[in-house]
């Protein structure tokens, strides 16, 4: 049965006159009266009486009438449910990220969303890019914050940013910061500690060499990204890390964090969700808090050579 039919029926039943329900329902007398015949027809059975003394209800207007006030009363109650959820969102949003992303985002945004969105649970979980794209797919993450992610089928992208890639190898003890930059050519003489072939770090690492026709010497193969800034500082090779994961590590102030030359090497950062899922207030909530927050660390230049994008 369509709403606005059982309205306009119970428009009438209150006000006993078609021609009064018609002005209190800001609708022509003739729609009125096809309407009220279309609901009856579709019921089959007469719900008015009409008379010249005006409109009286039947024993199944009667008891249609009752039935739409507790319809009116739970969509009023529905209505008032979805605005409030918009107005005061609650309930658990799951977020992933690639450690890289995690380590400069995760502690700004749960703090924000604590302060911000006190009724919402933030789950973080942590993944290489293509498991976490493989999740938001099937909809076990609400979304994800991820380098640009190789496949895009199934998912909506929202670009967030861009940061740089910067060569990374030990500073001298006693020697000044060096950050002049490097040359894809040179760096491709060195051994490198990187993550493991299928890592989406990796993967565009080597696309990068590949392209000027460079080799990429890879001694070690680690996926633990904090521990590889460590082989680094220890002598153990060099590596190529976005900035954004830099600024925290304890180990920042060991390293020399040198750009590439011919135009640098970068990366876009997106928001990553399914093509098919509805996203719940909450869901939209966090995903501003991202985006604010990630203006801010850039602004305030925690996340080292970041971009902003869209």
């Amino acid at each position: 049965m369509d709403l606005r039919k059982l309205r306009y029926f119970a428009g009438v039943v209150e006000a006993r006159s078609m021609s009064k329900a018609a002005e209190r329902l800001h609708v022509a007398q003739p729609a009125l009266s096809k309407s009220l015949r279309s609901l009856e027809e579709e019921l089959g059975t007469a719900l008015l009486k009409r008379s010249s003394r005006g409109v009286a209800v039947t024993d199944a207007g009667e008891r249609l009438y009752e039935h739409c006030h507790i319809l009116f009363r739970q969509v009023d109650r529905a209505r008032l449910d979805v605005v409030r959820s918009v107005e005061r969102p609650s309930g658990l949003v799951s977020v992933g990220m690639p450690h890289s992303l995690m380590a400069v985002l995760a502690l700004p945004l749960l703090r924000a969303a604590t302060q911000r969105l006190p009724n919402v649970r933030v789950e973080l979980r942590q993944e290489q890019s293509h498991n976490l794209a493989a999740a938001v797919r099937s909809q076990k993450l609400d979304f994800a914050v991820v380098a640009q992610p190789r496949s895009t089928a199934g998912l909506a992208l929202r670009p967030l940013l861009s940061e740089e890639l910067f060569f990374l190898e030990p500073r001298r003890k006693g020697r000044r910061a060096r950050h002049a930059p490097i040359s894809f050519a040179e760096a491709s003489s060195r051994q490198f500690v990187l993550p493991t072939v299928g890592n989406g770090l990796r993967a565009y690492a080597e696309s990068q060499f590949r392209a000027r026709s460079l080799s990429l010497n890879v001694k070690y193969e680690i996926d633990a990204v904090a521990l590889i800034s460590q082989c680094v500082v220890a002598g153990l090779g060099v590596s190529l890390l976005p900035g954004g994961c830099l600024r925290n590590d304890p180990v920042y102030r060991d390293l020399d964090t040198r750009s590439f030359d011919e135009g640098g090497c970068r990366r876009s950062v997106v928001i990553c969700r399914s093509e098919e899922g509805v996203p719940s207030p909450a869901s939209d909530r966090v995903v501003s808090l991202v985006e604010d927050m990630s203006r801010g660390l850039i602004s305030s230049g925690a996340w080292l050579g970041g971009r902003l994008q869209g």
